[in-house]
């Protein structure tokens, strides 16, 4: 039982910690957010095409009046998946998003405590678990923008550390599994995160391999190999998303307007700054906090005795601060010329996003100053003393950043047809006089498609050939051109048969938009489909008479080789874990 004790000790600080952050969640309604309420609808979306049998609607028909998104081919879908589970589990889509929410707070915390028990020892990853949970970075992504995805990433990049430091330095096929899989799970979760946070996992990879230079290449090539298994694993994503890129608008939405990243540097005082504030990012007017936070910057001061004194973590400590360094230089004007010679980086979009890794390096590195305080209290004045100084660093970040744990809840306002955030005392109040309504009561898998519904701030995932949205929602699936009559049967999402009747040669048209992946046939036979008209509609010619039309929408050759990919991933994976297994020089010994 004391063993047992030692060992998980350290992960209990992240359960206080997570209670803090959700102290304000108690009940059924949206949890408030830049992003909440596109979050909301996402699994709207998402669960009625589950329900239907459709796990990964990567054409979503709710959308647009019911014309469709593409939102899911390309937005990273693994957050969704999860809160699915929760909602099929009888969870409402509000309670759902908070679960997973409050869920991820906590393994951020405990993989993080992972990590640093390897890095430093128990007292420090009890103190890392609670500063990351409680970063205000972190605090911002879950109670101020909802950025669903991204607050995920802060358990995925622990872990996927956690995997290549085992599998180089102890060369263990398990923690290979955990780089392989934490690279996977990095990929469908953030698109952005993942593109962040891959420099410095490689880096980590790399500090590593030159560390253990001694040891060999086992551990490197385990490490690699998960690395790239993770890579080929997530390919059945990212490769269709990536490739298809020039069908939709993206690559222009994405990047205009409030998104333009030179917008959005943050100066050099608001990383000290104690503000904590709900509202969005202006500059030096921005009513949104881009401190690295209170705890953290005194937390940090004794690392210093912790370098000058334990040398063999001073490696450690320079990677850290360096990665703090860097991801700071990163949200400041300084960085402007890295961002002008690596185009890629607008996709950014704010710069004050790698506050993800100044979050993480911070906490990070200031463990390793408890853990040298709190062992040296342990020589000079026993247990009692050590245990008490840890406690003191442990709640330090709670104490400090309690104020900033609020939360506010979400509402629709019926008569702008806006959402708004509230305190979650002054709910109950608003609801009274009845202009506003929970967001479950307005927004329902059968009403979503009344409302010209994108999910996304701009028409992002939008295809190209429709240069002009529907404005009103179909009365029926399929119409004809010129004159005609017909009649539509829905086989399953997106697949419908029709039956039409043609006085002349005309079309058939799907009121879907187009996208590469629709197929017609006519009267059982293969047909060609195009984007018709200025809305880009999936049309077919047909001729003359009474015929069978099918549309569906399939997978494409592309997003076929990006399974196989996948596959062979997971088989390669699999095999490089046999192999490093059966060639292991401990197991042959002990043989």
């Amino acid at each position: 039982m004391r063993a047992v004790w030692k060992r998980l000790w350290p992960y209990l600080p992240t359960v206080p910690a997570t209670l803090l952050v959700s102290r304000q969640w108690w009940d059924n309604h949206l949890l408030g957010g830049h992003s909440a309420n596109m979050d909301y609808l996402r699994m709207v979306v998402m669960d009625e095409s589950v329900r239907q049998g459709d796990f990964w609607p990567r054409f979503a028909e709710a959308f647009y009046r019911g014309h469709g998104s593409l939102l899911f081919h390309f937005y990273a879908p693994l957050s969704y998946w999860l809160t699915e589970i929760f909602v099929l589990a009888g969870a409402g889509v509000p309670v759902a998003l908070k679960l997973i929410d409050g869920l991820f707070v906590l393994l951020s915390g405990w993989f993080l405590v992972l990590l640093v028990k390897e890095l430093f020892g128990p007292w420090g990853a009890a103190a890392a678990g609670s500063f990351y949970v409680l970063a205000p970075y972190h605090l911002t992504d879950v109670l101020v923008r909802h950025a669903f995805g991204e607050a995920i990433c802060f358990a995925w990049l622990p872990l996927t550390l956690w995997g290549i430091l085992g599998a180089i330095r102890d060369r263990s096929v398990w923690r290979m599994a955990a780089t392989a899989a934490g690279c996977a799970l990095l990929l469908l979760t953030h698109n952005i995160t993942a593109m962040i946070g891959a420099p410095w996992l490689a880096a980590w990879w790399l500090y590593w391999t030159i560390a253990l230079r001694r040891e060999g290449w086992r551990g490197p090539a385990m490490a690699a190999a998960g690395g790239v298994g993770g890579l080929l694993l997530a390919a059945f994503f990212w490769l269709p998303a990536f490739a298809e890129t020039d069908f939709v608008w993206s690559k222009r939405s994405l990047i205009q307007e409030y998104f333009i990243y030179s917008e959005h540097f943050v100066y050099f005082k608001q990383f000290f700054s104690l503000f904590f504030g709900h509202g969005g990012s202006r500059g030096l007017k921005s009513a949104m906090s881009f401190q690295l936070g209170l705890a953290h910057w005194l937390g940090l001061a004794t690392t210093v005795p912790a370098f000058i004194f334990r040398k063999s973590w001073r490696g450690v400590l320079i990677f850290w601060w360096s990665t703090l360094l860097a991801a700071l230089v990163m949200c400041h004007f300084s960085s402007w010329p890295i961002w002008r010679l690596f185009p890629i980086l607008k996709f950014v979009q704010f710069p004050w996003r790698f506050l993800i890794l100044a979050a993480l390096a911070a906490s990070i590195a200031v463990a390793a100053g408890v853990q040298w305080i709190a062992e040296i209290a342990l020589k000079i004045k026993g247990k009692s003393v050590g245990w008490a100084l840890a406690a003191l660093f442990v709640a330090a970040p709670m104490a400090i950043y309690y104020p900033y744990t609020y939360s506010l809840d979400m509402f629709h306002d019926t008569k702008t047809g806006h959402q708004g955030n509230v305190p979650p005392s002054e709910y109950a109040k608003r609801l009274k006089d009845g202009r506003v309504r929970p967001m479950d009561q307005v927004f329902t898998a059968k009403t979503i498609r009344n409302f010209n519904i994108n999910a996304t701030a701009r028409d992002d995932y939008l295809p190209k050939n429709v240069t002009s949205v529907p404005q009103n929602q179909p009365t029926q699936d399929v119409t004809v051109e010129p004159e005609g009559t017909v009649t539509t049967e829905r086989l399953g999402p997106r697949h419908y048969l029709a039956t039409v009747d043609m006085k002349e040669n005309g079309g058939a048209t799907l009121q879907r938009f187009w996208y590469p992946g629709w197929r017609a046939t006519v009267d059982g036979k293969e047909a060609p489909c195009f984007p018709a008209d200025e809305h880009g509609l999936v049309t077919v010619p047909v001729n003359a008479g009474e015929h069978r039309v099918e549309f569906t929408f399939g997978s494409t050759p592309l997003r076929t080789a990006a399974w196989l990919i996948s596959l062979a991933g997971l088989l390669a994976t699999i095999g490089a874990i046999v192999f490093f297994r059966l060639t292991d020089p401990a197991r042959k010994q002990a043989a």
